[in-house]
């Protein structure tokens, strides 16, 4: 039952809702990179950082998304980066490939920059039905095995920073790239129309702001976050998530969204490699009833940066 229940709004997802949503992760502070281009370049080191999240526990197929990303400084004003995304959510999976590039301008003397950043991205989207536990419906949605398109796109944005404060605003998919047309093949190997509406991908706009601040000493600091992101023809996401950050390696977080979801999380250091994990649960909707929760981990690798001596350590 949960199968087929999962299988069901993941189609409904797919094909008639008129954007595909982006990936989202509870530590989203962690891999901010990947909603803004800008942001490529703005640490004093050479962030690599790989992010998993398995959405809906205790579903068969259920969501599960991996996120690799890297960015750096190649000269004193500019910077370079990319992102590989993978979002496996049976019957489709969406593969996002983009590369980064920003330039930084410095404002004052008190180490504050505002950046521009570019990224072209490729998306390949797959639906595959070839599966013997299809359920038995007499539906359009399954009356095809396989469909395959590569789009291409790209984003832009520009990010206020300095060591206490940042401030982002990003655009994605701004050419609102589709794949429509003679695309579908049937079980008998012809080709047929879509008939599942536009399936462009959205432009999403998406604001960020963070602030850092000591409590206690200089051990202890608290970094409050904020992401609204919207798309046309669709509810405003907003999330609100704050980390206690202590001894500059380790940190406890929550975070909550007006979709319903609350999280906490936790972070610390393992020899040079950077730990996180968080845990998500859903307070509203029907499929509270049939999951246990979404579970998140990250590794993040500091590379030492070899373009940005003159920088003050902002983030962590």
């Amino acid at each position: 039952m949960t199968r087929y229940l999962l299988l069901i709004l993941c189609v409904i997802s797919a094909f008639f809702s008129n954007a595909q949503q982006q990936i989202l992760f509870d530590q989203y502070f962690i891999n901010d990179v990947i909603y803004n281009p800008a942001i490529s370049g703005s640490k004093t080191y050479n962030p690599l950082v790989i992010q998993t999240r398995q959405q809906w526990a205790g579903f068969d197929d259920a969501p599960f998304s991996t996120s690799i990303s890297y960015h750096q400084a190649i000269k004193y004003n500019t910077a370079i980066g990319g992102f590989l995304n993978v979002e496996n959510s049976y019957p489709s999976k969406q593969l996002n490939f983009q590369l980064n590039y920003a330039y930084h301008i410095p404002l004052n003397s008190n180490n504050t920059y505002i950046s521009f950043g570019l990224g072209p991205k490729f998306m390949l989207y797959s639906l595959n039905f070839n599966r013997e536990d299809l359920p038995d419906l007499n539906d359009p949605a399954f009356s095809f095995n396989e469909h395959n398109e590569m789009l291409a796109d790209f984003s832009s944005g520009f990010y206020l920073y300095n060591e206490n404060f940042s401030l982002g605003f990003s655009v994605l998919n701004i050419l609102q790239s589709s794949f429509n047309g003679e695309v579908f093949t049937n079980s008998l190997n012809q080709s047929v129309n879509n008939s599942f509406g536009e399936n462009i991908e959205v432009r999403h706009f998406y604001f960020t702001s963070s602030f850092r601040g000591r409590i206690i000493n200089n051990d202890w600091e608290v970094e409050p976050y904020l992401q609204i992101s919207s798309a046309e023809n669709q509810t405003s996401l907003i999330r609100f998530s704050s980390r206690i950050i202590f001894l500059k390696d380790n940190w406890l977080s929550f975070g909550l969204g007006n979709n319903g979801l609350i999280s906490s999380g936790i972070g610390f250091k393992a020899n040079n490699i950077y730990l996180g994990y968080s845990y998500g649960q859903q307070l509203s909707g029907e499929i509270v009833r049939y999951n246990y929760g979404s579970h998140e981990l990250s590794l993040t690798f500091k590379l030492p940066s070899y373009n940005q001596k003159e920088r003050t350590s902002f983030w962590y």
